[in-house]
Parts: structure tokens; sequence; C-alpha cells
């Protein structure tokens, strides 16, 4: 409501809600609380109606958004009305999750040795991690748990064991990288 009423109309209106609440408020504010409001609405009224009428016109002559703004300012107005992540937002990315022995990890700082070392073992000697991984469709996940591997260890895990994951030298790079941030 307070986007429809100017900055005294709105002083106004809260002033007389107030006296509302508080029960003294007279007849003659109560109309007056009555007209601020009724004008409030006939402003939304007549700003829906201007809104069907441009959707018309726009649907008539087959106008698209990309006629009239800029990408910029689409972008912008998805982010204002949250159709689409702002960018300032980072994406939020689960650590890996690693399984050994029926005991589920979270490898965040550190992994307990307990399931480091079979681990570790397992990627020093070119075999596959995928039984370690607690969730082997999570290809974000995947790739961070190879890329951290890869940091720690020196070594490259096998082109077929990434093939193996659904994953690609490239999205091992991008957690590599994101880890070093």
């Amino acid at each position: 409501m307070a986007k429809l009423l100017t900055d005294s109309e709105f002083q106004r209106f809260t002033e007389l809600q107030q006296k509302q609440a508080s029960f003294t408020i007279t007849s003659e504010e109560a109309d007056e609380l009555r007209l601020i409001v009724e004008r409030a609405q006939q402003k939304r009224d007549d700003r829906a109606a201007a809104m069907k009428t441009i959707e018309g016109y726009l649907a008539q002559f087959e106008i698209t958004p990309e006629e009239l703004f800029s990408p910029e300012q689409i972008g912008e107005a998805a982010r204002t009305y949250g159709l689409i992540a702002s960018s300032a937002k980072k994406e939020r990315v689960l650590p890996p999750t690693l399984t050994f022995n029926g005991k589920p990890y979270q490898w965040t700082r550190a992994l307990p040795d307990e399931i480091r070392v079979p681990l570790f073992d397992a990627f020093k000697a070119g075999e596959s991690i995928k039984r370690f991984l607690a969730t082997p469709k999570d290809t974000a996940r995947n790739a961070a748990t190879v890329a951290r591997l890869e940091r720690e260890t020196g070594g490259v895990y096998a082109e077929a064991w990434l093939d193996e994951l659904s994953i690609s030298r490239a999205q091992v790079d991008e957690a590599a990288a994101k880890l070093a941030a």
C-alpha cells in the first residue's frame, strides 16, 4: 500500500491506523482513512488496467521483451523478482560425501584416517574410487572429490575412471580452481 500513496498520504494513513487501533479515531478521521484506502485501491486498479492494456498491445503486435529491454535490464528484473538467483550469491556446493564399511563421511576440512588411508591407497594405485562415493550420481561432488585427491596426492585420476563417474576433466579442473579460491 505504501507504494500507492504519496509520502504525506502514507504518513497520515499511518497516524489514522494507529488511532483506529487504539480506538481513539473520530468519525471524520475514519472517513478520511477510508478515502485514503479508496484512493490507493483506485490507483492499484488503474495500474492493473494499464498493465492489461499494455500486455494486450504486446501480444497483438507480437513484441518480445528483447525488443523493449536490454539483456542487462531483463536480468536485473529477473533477479529483483526472484526469478533467477542474484549474481552476488555464491552457488552452494555440498562437500564430498564418502562411505566406507557402511559408514558415511563428509570431506570438509580433514578426512578421518579410517577412510583416508584406503581411499588414498586406491587412488594412488590407479583404481576406481566409485565404491567410496556416497552420492555417485552427484557429478559436482564427484569432481570435487577427484580434485581434492589430485591436489593432495599430486596424481591424476585416469580418464576411464572419470567416464565411470560421468564427469569430465574440465569439471575436475573447475572444482580444483574453486578449491584454490
